[in-house]
């Protein structure tokens, strides 16, 4: 294989959690325009049938899903019908992901667990339904979207349970690798930094004071723009980086190094 087909993913199959809108459906584009179909699942299915259009104008096959990510029947019922449709599971992104604010002291248990039913179980949940197929063709490749703040408690915002959720993806990211490498199946994931989504450009609209103070922490001053995740998602994808399983590749305008 030449080197520049190392990033080729035409013909390969992902299924993408939260794919209708923001991080999740940069990341499908990013993975369409290098050749993969996509199924979109989404909670909101109007979403994901319009993002599933929108992959077909770049000449792949694309699906729509509705269905919730803590729900175990979801899941399976998800990888099986990206199997039936495309053929196969080659890469499941575990996108989707919610974030809710509050002190540790006086946060509401129901919103601790509607954070780690999202956003934990949710990931295992679709990991180990995907297990099935990929372990069946002796290959597959796992993305899970963690977040910086599972390395780095952010400051000054609030959410212990949220940081806490995170830092688990990123070890049962290295736990399935380890368990999964004799099986073919690759597990990596994604550490953003702060990215421009429809919360965070609500957040800087109400709140610009507390928006200045997070890019004073950023060393490059900004925010990410959800298509600067294409790259890393494409590169851990494919070929370019076959011997890459455990790792979480942070992506943060260098909040982390600080």
């Amino acid at each position: 294989m030449a080197n520049r087909d190392l990033f080729d993913l035409t013909g390969r199959n992902a299924l993408v959690t939260g794919g209708g809108r923001g991080l999740g459906k940069a990341m499908a584009t990013g993975l369409a325009q290098y050749g993969a179909n996509i199924a979109i699942f989404d909670i909101d299915m109007e979403t994901a049938q319009a993002t599933a259009e929108e992959l077909k104008a770049l000449g792949v096959k694309a699906l729509a899903m509705e269905g919730d990510v803590r729900r175990e029947e979801d899941a399976q019922r998800a990888v099986n019908e990206t199997v039936e449709a495309l053929g196969s599971l080659d890469i499941l992104l575990n996108n989707a992901g919610i974030a809710t604010l509050g002190p540790a002291e006086t946060l509401p248990v129901d919103d601790y667990q509607y954070v780690f039913d999202v956003d934990v179980k949710g990931v295992f949940l679709f990991s180990k339904a995907a297990f099935g197929p990929m372990s069946r063709q002796g290959r597959g490749n796992i993305i899970s979207i963690a977040s910086m703040a599972g390395i780095s408690a952010p400051n000054p915002q609030k959410h212990t349970h949220y940081n806490a959720a995170k830092a688990a993806v990123i070890m049962m990211t290295k736990s399935l690798a380890s368990e999964w490498a004799g099986h073919g199946i690759r597990v990596n994931a994604l550490a953003p930094g702060y990215m421009i989504t429809p919360p965070v450009i609500k957040m800087r609209a109400e709140d610009p004071e507390m928006w200045q103070q997070w890019m004073s922490r950023v060393p490059m001053g900004r925010a990410g723009e959800p298509p600067e995740l294409q790259g890393a998602v494409i590169y851990l994808a494919s070929d370019a980086s076959s011997y890459m399983t455990g790792n979480i590749m942070v992506i943060d305008g260098g909040y982390t190094c600080w």
